[in-house]
């Protein structure tokens, strides 16, 4: 039993600070303001039948996003079990009070929540918020002013009753003002209102002494424990595998921005260092979890309560959860005798001892770093193709890395690599159609000339696809195949080593229902099930472990292979498989499962896991990244070599090698990374990365090749020799009806079909004041806008918002085109009349839709106003005073909504900024002196040009003319000055923006009468056109050789003067 520790002598009176602490400590009470507004947003969603208390410490709602919600409703949820076990268990002996003191509180309102859901287990228990005096008084002027936190205290005592460092008091709840490195004002305070002999004390501290000097907060866990009968209940950050993780390295980044560094961290990594923190600081019973493990304990969570947390808000988010989870411990510590443990399910020392044990696989990384934000896309999927060179006559490969999740939204394109020089000149154009926007989807390479196989994936985890595509190597195409025979994302698909043949295991649809069919796809009859023969029948899961050895045997139809983990019921599922398929001509194919020999606790730790990649190489299974139960996979267990032989499984631990010599690259982050094989045992990694609950986002910032390390007799190890850096050739879009940009144009020559056509980014700026506005109206060149404040529209504009606002019934007119390219030339569209309900639907599903909104009032005659057109979601939206220019000299504004449609070539006279809410489009501009090049017919501003097709198929066609492109993010605002010919295509399902049309020139510049639409031409090009048409009457009564000599003159004079 470790012995008791008295309490130190100390002053019980605060010390004055320096400006310095004094600034210091306001920081630290800054991070509470971030943490209430998130427990606030869980308050509301996950406990809807509880009285709401963060909601009078938080001004205004911000609902958080999934992944902060179940992070920080399991912080709470985890700390209110042991707080709740310790109101209900019995009071020792002697005892006549249980004291629960909450250390560096914040605005956290656990005495309420307690007073109210074990409002009996409370009886004679006095709740002690202790933090920073100015916080307590202001937390002080809170309860005192509002009713529902005063209506469960009793015997209040007045201000003048109170003595410092006492803030406030009443029977039940107390507040003490002190700095909790002053533990003597701290002990006198609680003298001041318990009899602290007569106690039993449970101290929490949730993310606060951490902020502390590793000292000061040491002294607080010692001193505690020196209380006689106390518990002390931890919660704050550990560093598993080190600060070079990448999520410890981005969290520790975040905290030493906010100047509120974590002090202890690095002194207690781990749970282990934690125990013998509080073993030698007078706790005797000791037990830890990181949040991971105490998510899957009983402790804390039942099966039931689980499923129960789905039904809250659709998640997906389980390795960002899991990578967090294992980022932070909770320790429970008890004075009393007990065990000192780390009670999850696993025992970490033995599993070390056996991960040791195993025969090294060595494997030298080559790291080719990428700039800027190429290749940042996670929850892709990515496919090796062979195309052939058309300058140096040979193949090259590249990787496509398809879709999945960018740094703002899901993306509707393909990232291209590769490496050295075989590529250049190889032109990668996709035809027409295409799979839409999409993550969590699956690529199979169906092997031989049967292309690569695209399945399902989801936009959001509640709208989930079952489209299914086949990608032609040959032709560049994509074409649409069987689809699946329900919606499902995170579902596992391997070929099966004979050309068109693969397997489909498990999935998730829309619902929380798991997919536990097994399929198997052939391109004639599509998706079959298989029927499970045997004694063993596997778990039904998603994000599970499928890889295929090929044909077993050498036999036809009889095949084999490895199935292990995935997600059951929130937890990572207990099975380890191996499979053998049967296909017989005319007969349903059959699937038999086994068990492996041999298995124990480490090989299911191992190799179960949820998110990860696995293939067969030829030799060995090769299993990369993911997550695993209980903990942060180990550097050395991120990607393992998994050997079989007779359904014995043999894991080698991987060894890393610098292929230079130069160390180590970075370490990646294998969550939601594509993996790809190449040949000889070797794989590339692309893409990846996670967001690191609400510390920021960790992106993989380059490419890694992974390649075996040949052993000799004598156990020496001889590194490959480097190969050529991978490089980010272009990111093209998948955007159905329309042909994409090539990789690189062909090889240029002078003239003719070799002309090239070069596209400048739109430069992107940010606006500090309305004169720099005023200063780009004066440039006249257009510009992207970023980090304008556009208002709640940001955040609150989906399709079910719009529809719940402006009305289910309300009718509107809409662009209904049968392909992707509108032409308002030849109108190949149709304006159709529905009602926004419908309109909204209809862009869920992917139509071609595009909505210009008109005026309510008279469609015809005036132009459209937000304000007037849309009341109930005007407010939404603002003009930043940035813009103010445009409010003053404002002509219209325009709601605008499009599915997959593209809008046609055309200029606005009016001077305007297109505000992207939602969703993304490209846009490609031209100077106003290019309207001689693109097809624009005398007086019409629209042209039937269509851009896009010509630079994907013959961009020679617009060498002469000087595009700019650019492509928009929610919150970006492009500014487009008078008569920039412009174009638009989606790179989103669905795009939502606000166009405000402003008058830039003088008043009695435009022309008189009605403009609807902003375009109409300026009142001296009218007069022009009129002009013309009598110049040409003029020369009617000469020969037509003569007319055509001076009128062909005077155009050439026009042209001087225009110029001039």
């Amino acid at each position: 039993m470790a012995q008791k520790n008295k309490p130190p002598p100390s002053p019980d009176r605060s010390l004055p600070k320096s400006a310095q602490a004094k600034a210091q400590d306001d920081q630290v009470i800054a991070t509470n303001n971030s943490s209430i507004v998130s427990k606030r947003s869980v308050e509301k969603l996950y406990y809807p039948d509880e009285p709401h208390f963060f909601r009078f410490f938080v001004k205004k709602f911000q609902r958080r996003a999934p992944l902060i919600n179940r992070g920080y409703h399991f912080r709470m949820h985890a700390i209110d079990v042991l707080v709740r076990n310790f109101l209900r268990a019995p009071r020792k002996v002697g005892k006549k009070r249980k004291v629960v003191v909450n250390l560096g509180c914040g605005s956290d309102v656990l005495p309420w929540q307690c007073l109210t859901r074990y409002r009996e287990d409370c009886a004679g228990v006095k709740f002690v918020d202790v933090d920073f005096a100015d916080l307590m008084e202001r937390k002080r002027a809170v309860v005192e002013g509002t009713e529902e936190l005063m209506g469960v205290l009793t015997g209040v005592k007045g201000r003048g009753e109170v003595e410092k460092p006492v803030v406030w008091e009443s029977e039940e709840y107390v507040q003490i003002g002190c700095d909790l490195r002053e533990l003597g004002v701290l002990r006198g305070g609680l003298e001041r209102v318990v009899e602290v002999e007569e106690c039993e004390f449970l101290f929490v501290a949730e993310v606060s002494i951490t902020y502390m000097e590793r000292e000061g907060a040491d002294g607080v866990v010692k001193w505690a424990s020196g209380l006689g009968d106390a518990e002390f209940v931890l919660l704050e950050q550990i560093l598993p595998e080190g600060e070079e993780h990448p999520f410890a390295a981005t969290m520790l980044s975040h905290f030493r921005k906010l100047n509120t560094q974590l002090k202890s961290v690095r002194t207690y990594p781990t749970l282990q260092s934690q125990l013998e923190r509080f073993s030698s600081k007078g706790w005797s019973s000791i037990q830890a979890w990181t949040l991971w493990q105490a998510w899957a304990d009983g402790t804390f969570l039942n099966d039931e309560e689980r499923r129960k947390l789905d039904e809250v808000e659709p998640f997906d988010e389980w390795e960002e959860f899991a990578i967090f989870g294992g980022h932070y411990c909770v320790i429970h510590a008890k004075t009393q005798p007990g065990e000192v443990k780390i009670a999850g399910t696993r025992d970490v020392s033995g599993h070390d001892r056996s991960w040791d044990a195993l025969l090294p696989g060595r494997l030298s990384v080559q790291y080719d770093a990428l700039s800027g934000q190429k290749g940042q896309r996670r929850f892709a999927a990515a496919m090796l193709l062979s195309l052939e060179d058309e300058i140096n006559n040979q193949k090259g490969d590249i990787v496509v890395n398809t879709m999945g999740l960018g740094t703002k939204s899901r993306l509707q394109s393909c990232d291209i690599f590769s490496r050295g020089d075989h590529t250049r000149g190889m032109e990668l154009a996709f035809g027409d159609g295409g799979p839409t926007t999409r993550m969590c989807h699956a690529l199979a390479d169906l092997g031989g000339d049967s292309g690569v196989l695209l399945t399902g994936g989801r936009a959001g985890p509640a709208d989930v696809h079952k489209d299914c595509w086949v990608f032609n190597k040959k032709t560049s195409s994509w074409a649409k195949t069987h689809d699946l025979p329900v919606p499902l994302y995170r579902h596992s698909v391997t070929s099966l080593g004979q050309p068109g043949l693969a397997l489909l295991a498990g999935g998730r649809g829309p619902t929380t229902d798991l997919f536990g069919d097994f399929l198997l796809f052939t391109p004639e009859a599509g998706w079959t099930s298989c029927e499970v023969v045997g004694e063993v029948r596997p778990l039904a899961v998603y994000g599970a472990t499928l890889a295929s050895r090929g044909v077993k045997n050498e036999g036809n139809g009889y095949f084999h292979g490895f199935f292990a983990g995935g997600i059951r019921e929130g937890l990572i599922a207990r099975q380890i498989l191996t499979w053998e398929l049967t296909i017989s001509d005319g007969t349903k194919p059959t699937i038999k499962f086994k068990y492996p020999k041999g298995l124990d606790d480490f090989h299911h730790h191992t190799l179960e896991r949820f998110g990860a990649t696995a293939y067969w190489d030829g030799n060995t299974y090769k299993i990369i990244g993911g997550i695993v139960r209980d903990q942060i996979l180990q550097h050395s267990m991120e990607v393992l070599q998994l050997d079989e032989s007779n359904y014995v499984l043999s894991i080698r631990r991987t060894e890393y090698l610098s292929n230079n010599g130069d160390g180590l690259p970075p370490r990646p982050l294998l969550i939601g990374a594509s993996a790809v094989p190449l040949s000889n045992g070797q794989f590339v990694v692309l893409g990846g990365g996670a967001t690191c609950f609400s510390m920021g986002t960790f992106w993989n910032k380059g490419v890694y090749t992974f390649r075996p390390v040949e052993h000799t007799q004598d156990n020496s190890q001889t590194l490959p020799s480097s190969v050529s850096a991978w490089s980010h050739e272009k990111t093209i879009d998948i955007v159905p009806g329309e042909r994409s940009i090539p990789l690189r144009p062909t090889s240029t020559v002078e003239g003719g079909t070799n002309a090239q056509v070069h596209i400048k980014a739109i430069p992107r700026i940010k606006l500090q004041s309305s004169k720099d506005f005023e200063d780009l109206l004066r440039k006249g060149q257009p510009a992207v806008l970023e980090g304008l404040d556009l208002g709640a529209c940001a955040s609150l504009w989906s399709l079910d918002y719009l529809a719940a606002q402006i009305g289910l019934d309300r009718q509107v007119v809409i662009h209904d085109s049968p392909t992707q390219s509108m032409n308002f030339t030849s109108k190949n569209f149709k304006y159709t009349t529905t009602t926004f309900s419908d309109f909204t639907q209809l862009l869920k599903s992917g139509s071609r839709l595009y909505l210009r909104a008109l005026s309510s009032d008279k469609p015809s005659e005036k132009p459209a106003s937000l304000d007037s057109d849309f009341p109930s979601i005007y407010p939404d939206f603002t003009l930043p005073p940035q813009l103010s220019a445009v409010h003053e000299n404002l002509f219209s504004s325009v709601l605008r909504m499009s599915g997959p449609v593209n809008m046609w070539l055309h200029y606005d006279v009016m001077a305007n900024v297109y505000c992207q809410i939602s969703g993304s489009k490209r846009l490609i501009l031209f100077p106003p002196a290019d309207v001689t090049q693109l097809g624009f017919a005398p007086g019409a501003s629209s042209s039937s040009i269509d851009v896009f097709a010509t630079l994907a198929n013959a961009p020679w066609e617009l060498a002469n003319t000087s595009p700019q492109e650019a492509t928009l993010s929610p919150g970006d605002v492009l500014f487009l000055p008078p008569l920039w010919l412009h174009t638009a295509t989606p790179t989103s399902d669905v795009s939502i923006a606000v166009n405000v049309f402003f008058r830039d020139l003088d008043g009695g510049v435009y022309a008189a009468g009605r403009d609807v639409y902003g375009n109409r031409d300026i009142a001296a090009y009218e007069k022009g056109r009129m002009d013309i048409g009598k110049i040409v009457d003029s020369f009617k009564k000469v020969p037509s050789e003569v007319r055509e000599f001076y009128l062909l003159r005077l155009a050439e004079e026009l042209k001087g003067r225009a110029r001039g």
